[in-house]
């Protein structure tokens, strides 16, 4: 079809230029026989005939007249033809033919009667005729000789264009013949491809044909009316008919179970009335079939619908899945059972963690009490081995805790402003006498780019590099170790670099390294033990914090760990304070905190009697109930600053203790609970804090870390002034939690909460003043409770906790009744001035 009309339109451009062609072939030929330049000549002549019979009548006055009026009728005629004949169209449009053809009209009209008239008339008008006859010779000569160019030019044109239509009719003829050419060879193109797709199309037919016979699933034809028209090997092998019993039988009969035939039945009645479709087109469906002993077993069975020559027909892909289902139930079971093994993990853990730390606490909290002084010299020795192994064995539960907090998703990073060269200058300095005490040398190297303030964990930093310190230390002897810390140009990163000159690692152990529980096998390295948890802890701190970890070493030649992480410089003024002046900082400075009423809740004599000790050297009044039940009593009888808690106990455990007391709390009053725990899992953590503990204390319990908790709940925490030696650059970081506020910025954004505590600092210096106002007077006012239990809570809000607590003691002895005392307005106003300070400097840094 495409060719045939690609030849009518080759053919209708040729017949419409044949007809052109022929058109203009006529009008010359037509032009020819009109003779029309003859015509303008001929008049020319006639004009020149008829002057002269003027002169012979002139001359010859007696002559007749005949030939003269014969001559100008024939002139007459002649400019009659060339004012209307029809082929010299063309030259009358010409305006000066015209106006010559005017000018011979009006000769004419006038001169012709005289010719009319009487022969005397005409005689005597002679010679005036002969000059009005060569007057108009002019026009004459005019109009031919523009009739004769006019003509020419309309001949040229005519030339040209039959030229160019026959030249266009070759053209055409050329590109007719090439179509018929491309048509021909379309043809054949197309015929060949009809060839090749017939050809394509039987081996289609026969590679589907032998897919479905070899296929692994069962393919079954039906048609509208249920029965089988195809039934492949597969098939066979599933249901356990042969084809040749299967061809033409009802497919519902034999091979769908007995429970499902009526829903099967309905859904093909509906199918053929309405076209719904339910399993039809949707997919592969998980369903029941039955074989020929009568076994019910699944299958997943997907339906499509074909046309063929008898219509309509269903094709069924159906596959055996018992194998699939027997395995998936293996893997639940097995899924079952692994869950079933983390969680026998996570309780040895928490049961580790306890049963481990118990012991701990006891042997190590007795040795705090050891005056090692007052031991001999072998007794100082073994004292320090005992102290020494139980620190170990502390350490090798902690990595283990470590790396169940990090695989639970727990693991909390800060974001505080702390000093690089500091940091790094505290590690070397701590590190520096157990690497001397290996022979080797630890130096250190800090580049900051004059950025020596960074953003980030600095408690999380220091563990990175200590266990990575702690592996140099180990495994270089009478060496040399560097640490190295580096901003690179350009960004916030920061390298940390860990470099000595030890055993070495191998290529082949650099990337096990980093795995749980994974120590090199070597002599050397047993010779220094280890858990293996070390460089996995470190791993998966430092994804934590975004960064990467990395190694460079050469066996027998040392290593060189290096650690990236984004470390941002604070924004703002960076106060002049020490580089850690965290809490711990603060108890190391001031030492005990001034003396508390403490209850201590333990089931366990040995933790009761050292925490007792321990309390008691620093001057604490210290009260013991030995389970929670007891404890709760105490509490109703008595006014305690802090109680601690065990967790772990008979008749009633410490959460149901802390919710008793916190249920029997009067009104305005708020009891600090500490929890006792060896138990240092994330979850269990979550727990206590949930159950109304304020902070946790994990044991074995030391000296340091007692007063570390004391002096976070001591309301009577002194600042350096200037009657105390220390630093005065500021107050110290424990006075307001940078961490809450910096969360709340998270949430609300940065300036939303300087707003908030930009106001919170104008209504506190109000409150202070008052209170300070009232103590100085030494007494209380109506409505001063209410005002100091407002500013309690906005302290609570804002993180600011040495100024919740005053403000909490102030106000329970407001709610007992009590005046104020003159040294309450001095201490408030102290810690309010190191709070406000510290506010500011956040505000600045956020």
């Amino acid at each position: 079809m495409a060719g045939v009309l690609m030849i009518l339109l080759a053919v209708l451009p040729l017949i419409q230029m044949n007809s052109e062609v022929r058109e203009q072939i006529d009008a010359l030929a037509t032009a020819n026989s009109d003779s029309r330049q003859w015509s303008l000549a001929q008049s020319d002549v006639e004009l020149l005939v008829l002057l002269n019979e003027m002169a012979k009548a002139a001359a010859a006055p007696s002559a007749p007249l005949s030939d003269l009026r014969t001559r100008f009728n024939v002139f007459y005629s002649r400019v009659n033809s060339l004012s209307a004949s029809p082929m010299l169209h063309s030259v009358r449009e010409d305006q000066e033919v015209t106006d010559a053809l005017e000018r011979l009209r009006t000769y004419l009209d006038e001169t012709v009667l005289l010719i009319d008239g009487e022969d005397s008339v005409l005689r005597n008008a002679v010679p005036q005729l002969m000059e009005k006859t060569e007057a108009v010779r002019a026009d004459v000569r005019r109009i031919n000789l523009s009739g004769i160019k006019i003509l020419s030019e309309e001949a040229e044109a005519q030339r040209s264009s039959v030229i160019n239509t026959l030249t266009l009719v070759s053209f055409l003829s050329l590109a007719f013949f090439a179509v018929l050419v491309f048509v021909v060879v379309l043809l054949i193109h197309f015929y060949r491809r009809a060839q090749e797709r017939a050809i394509e199309e039987s081996l289609v037919r026969s590679r589907l044909a032998s897919i479905i016979s070899t296929s692994l699933d069962a393919v079954v034809s039906v048609n509208r009316q249920g029965m089988i028209i195809d039934f492949n090997g597969a098939a066979e092998q599933i249901f356990g008919y042969s084809r040749e019993e299967a061809i033409g039988q009802k497919m519902e009969e034999m091979i769908v179970p007995e429970h499902l035939r009526q829903a099967h039945q309905n859904g093909m009645d509906r199918y053929r009335k309405t076209g719904e479709k339910h399993v039809i087109g949707k997919g592969r469906v998980q369903l029941e079939a039955r074989r020929k002993n009568g076994e019910i077993f699944p299958v997943e069975l997907s339906i499509s619908t074909a046309e063929s020559e008898e219509g309509e027909i269903f094709v069924s892909f159906l596959r055996d899945i018992s194998r699939r289902l027997a395995t998936e139930q293996g893997l639940i079971t097995a899924r079952d059972k692994a869950i079933a093994g983390e969680k026998a993990k996570a309780d040895l853990i928490a049961v580790m963690s306890h049963e481990m730390r118990t012991p701990l606490n006891g042997m190590l909290g007795t040795l705090e009490l050891i005056d090692p002084e007052k031991l001999s010299a072998k007794n100082k020795e073994y004292f320090e081995i005992i102290r020494a192994s139980g620190k170990l064995l502390l350490h090798h539960v902690d990595d283990v805790l470590e790396i169940s907090r990090a695989e639970s998703g727990r693991i909390e990073i800060a974001r505080v402003p702390f000093s690089l060269p500091a940091l790094v200058r505290e590690l070397v300095d701590s590190q520096r006498g157990v690497a001397e005490h290996r022979g080797n040398t630890l130096s250190r190297a800090v580049e900051t780019l004059e950025r020596d303030y960074a953003l980030g964990d600095p408690v999380r930093i220091r563990q990175i590099l200590l266990n990575l310190i702690g592996n140099a230390i180990k495994f270089t002897r009478n060496g040399s170790i560097l640490v190295e810390a580096s901003r690179l140009a350009g960004s916030d990163m920061v390298e940390f670099r860990v470099t000595d000159t030890g055993v070495g690692i191998a290529a082949k152990d650099r990337e096990r390294i980093f795995e749980d529980f994974v120590t090199l096998d070597s002599s050397f390295s047993r010779s220094v033990g280890g858990t293996g948890l070390g460089l996995a802890i470190v791993r998966r701190l430092v994804k934590a914090m975004d960064g990467e970890v990395g190694l460079e070493s050469t066996s027998g030649f040392g290593s060189s760990f290096w650690v990236r992480l984004p470390l941002p410089s604070p924004d703002g003024e960076i106060p002049s304070a020490r580089p850690s002046n965290t809490v711990k900082d603060l108890v190391e400075d001031i030492g005990p905190v001034p003396p508390m009423k403490i209850l201590v809740v333990e089931d366990n004599k040995i933790n009761r009697v050292i925490v007792r000790e321990l309390l008691e050297q620093d001057g604490h009044a210290v009260d013991e109930a030995f389970d929670g039940r007891q404890g709760v009593e105490f509490t109703r009888k008595n006014a305690y600053d802090l109680v601690l808690m065990d967790i772990s106990m008979p008749v009633m455990d410490g959460i149901e203790a802390t919710r008793a007391i916190r249920d029997s709390e009067p009104a305005g009053t708020y009891l600090p609970i500490v929890a006792l725990t060896a138990n240092a899992i994330p979850s269990e953590m979550d727990r206590f804090l949930a159950a109304g503990l304020n902070d946790i204390l994990i044991k074995p319990i030391s000296r340091k870390g007692l007063r570390e908790i004391l002096a976070r709940f001591s309301a009577k925490v002194h600042l350096h002034t200037d009657d105390e030696p220390g630093d005065d650059s500021g107050a110290p970081d424990s006075l307001v939690d940078h961490a809450h506020l910096t969360e709340l910025a998270n949430a609300l954004g940065a300036e939303k909460i300087n707003r908030l505590i930009q106001n919170f600092i104008d209504e506190m210096q109000e409150t202070i003043a008052y209170v300070e106002k009232c103590a100085k007077a030494g007494k209380s006012e109506p409505g001063m409770r209410e005002k100091v239990h407002y500013s309690t809570g906005s302290s609570a809000l804002l993180g600011a906790e040495a100024l919740r607590i005053a403000l909490a003691s102030l106000e329970t002895r407001l709610a007992e009744g009590l005046d104020c005392d003159p040294a309450d307005g001095e201490k408030l106003k102290d810690i309010w001035a190191a709070t406000a300070t510290e506010l500011k400097v956040h505000t600045r840094l956020s």
